[in-house]
């Protein structure tokens, strides 16, 4: 039981901002007009399912300017 105490104090923090991120690049992408591929949906999915690599790959390459 300890040892699942100890992991769980190392692997919240990943997890909470897995969470904030996910929050942040869905709220962006369904509020932008313009993404990259005019795919918001394929965009929302590599948001959700890819963790933590998804969000960062959306803010990098998805977001298109206007």
């Amino acid at each position: 039981m300890e040892l699942i105490k100890e992991y769980g104090l190392l692997i919240l923090p990943l997890i909470l901002i897995n969470l904030v991120l996910i929050f942040i690049c869905l709220k962006d992408l369904f509020t932008r007009e313009k993404v990259t591929g005019n795919n918001k949906w394929l965009w929302a999915g590599i948001i959700i399912f890819i963790q933590l690599l998804g969000p960062v790959l959306y803010l990098m390459f998805g977001r298109k300017e206007d």
